[in-house]
């Protein structure tokens, strides 16, 4: 049951309704509307903290600061190479997973993370970034987002 996989990961009640949120968005959407508000909410994200003077200099830094003021995972992985980005959560403990609610817990195009990434590291002023792929894919006990820089 969903509700114990939410409680295993120390999900807050917002979590629990963001990700109810977006499984409602699957059943009567499609994942673009998702992605494009989820890097609005990055974008925005990003200027609050700017205006509260919490600033950061690289993207394990900010994503860092945004982990520490939403608590989306227990673990994320950064690594950049060239003109790519790659982001691994943790799948086991992120707190976002809309296929944790009514579905498997594994990547989907619905991934809320993927958008809010984006969104947040460029409001930061960090990275400008395109999505490379359509979604997160399975790394094993990771999320794999991957960008373009």
């Amino acid at each position: 049951m969903w509700v114990n996989g939410a409680k295993e990961r120390w999900m807050n009640f917002y979590q629990v309704c963001l990700a109810s949120l977006v499984v409602g968005l699957r059943e009567g959407s499609d994942s673009k509307a998702l992605r494009r508000a989820s890097e609005r909410a990055g974008r925005d994200l990003a200027s609050y903290m700017n205006h509260l003077g919490m600033e950061t200099a690289d993207v394990e830094d900010a994503l860092a600061l945004l982990n520490v003021a939403m608590g989306l995972a227990d673990r994320f992985r950064v690594s950049a190479e060239g003109g790519a980005l790659m982001v691994m959560v943790h799948k086991p403990t992120c707190r976002m997973c809309p296929g944790l609610i009514h579905g498997s817990g594994q990547p989907t195009r619905m991934c809320p993370l993927y958008g809010l990434f984006r969104g947040f590291l460029e409001g930061q002023g960090i990275a400008a970034l395109e999505y490379d792929g359509f979604e997160p894919t399975d790394g094993g006990e990771w999320c794999v987002l991957r960008y373009k820089v």
